[in-house]
């Protein structure tokens, strides 16, 4: 639970160091109970943190993925959200991670936009039209986990798709 606690304190400060880091290479000492951490932060948002047990370098970008990063097509007529997609990934020794995710919006019909997920995803995970209208396609596996919602709000419909990939051994 401890070394859990201090992943989750680490993490935290390493999304911190990442902002920092496009300002050139930056190194600093984290103390913990389990020992010392060193983060090394390089320009472009990656971050190195060595520790007794291993390394593990976080790389992250803003903007909008690519459809192989996402792991799902994007509907064709769909324009994406400006500020909604990054990528992120963290790989040691024992694994890797790799996150995705963007939203996008369309003026095409709710049922044009669903039915051709259909054809693309097949059956639907879920499909709801109580408060409004969603319908999510969710794949998920061992090492990799696809999210595809279409939802109406506000007169518009939204595309949200999130991407997790990989897998961490103790």
């Amino acid at each position: 639970m401890r070394k859990f606690l201090v992943f989750i304190l680490i993490l935290g400060m390493t999304a911190t160091l990442i902002v920092l880091a496009g300002c050139g290479k930056k190194t600093t000492t984290i103390k913990t109970p389990e020992g010392d951490v060193t983060v090394t932060g390089e320009k472009g948002g990656e971050v190195t943190l060595h520790g007794e047990e291993g390394d593990v370098t976080y790389k992250s970008s803003e903007g909008e993925p690519t459809e192989e990063e996402l792991g799902v097509p994007v509907y064709p007529d769909a324009e994406y959200v400006p500020g909604s997609g990054s990528t992120a990934s963290a790989g040691s020794e024992q694994g890797g991670l790799a996150v995705a995710g963007a939203e996008y919006t369309t003026k095409d019909d709710y049922d044009e936009v669903v039915s051709w997920y259909k054809q693309k995803l097949g059956k639907p995970f879920m499909e709801s039209t109580e408060n409004g209208k969603e319908t999510t396609w969710m794949n998920a596996s061992e090492q990799l986990t696809t999210t595809v919602t279409v939802t109406y709000e506000d007169g518009k419909v939204m595309i949200r798709i999130s991407k997790i990939s990989g897998v961490v051994t103790p």
